[in-house]
């Protein structure tokens, strides 16, 4: 009798960190954005938001830059060059890149996104958990 009571104890076990895992993967679902939309009606609104990042950070070396284009293609380097209608972007081997607002899509800084950060963090404190529930479980006996 004692086989099937341990079998059940694994099975508890590994039934706990896999809800542990799934509610982790849950949390970075819900921090991560939702796509863009390319209606018209949205268009003028995400156009104004990019202008207003791309002055948020300025231009000169110390502005770098990861912009994504609505045809998927992604630029890195730095602001160097803000009007009323396009931005340019300079990349390390001295290559200036014209985008017109109405062409980008996304523009994030040189680092990770608040939303992956979050979703880094969330895993670290799932797997903390799942290992000190798991050890705490161990020395119970189970």
């Amino acid at each position: 009798m004692r086989p099937d009571i341990d079998a059940m104890k694994s099975l508890s076990v590994f039934l706990a960190f896999v809800l542990a895992l799934q509610s982790g993967a849950a949390a970075r679902v819900m921090t991560t954005s939702s796509g863009s939309d390319d209606n018209q009606a949205q268009e003028l609104p995400q156009t104004s938001s990019l202008k207003a990042e791309v002055q948020k950070r300025g231009t000169g070396e110390k502005s770098g830059v990861r912009v994504t284009l609505r045809n998927g293609i992604q630029l890195k380097g730095h602001v160097t060059k803000i009007e009323d209608t396009f931005f340019e972007v300079t990349d390390r081997k001295g290559n200036v890149t014209h985008i017109p607002y109405a062409e980008a899509q996304k523009v994030q800084g040189p680092g990770l996104s608040k939303g992956a950060k979050i979703g880094i963090v969330a895993g670290v404190v799932v797997a903390i958990t799942a290992i000190v529930f798991a050890v705490g479980l161990k020395s119970a006996g189970y």
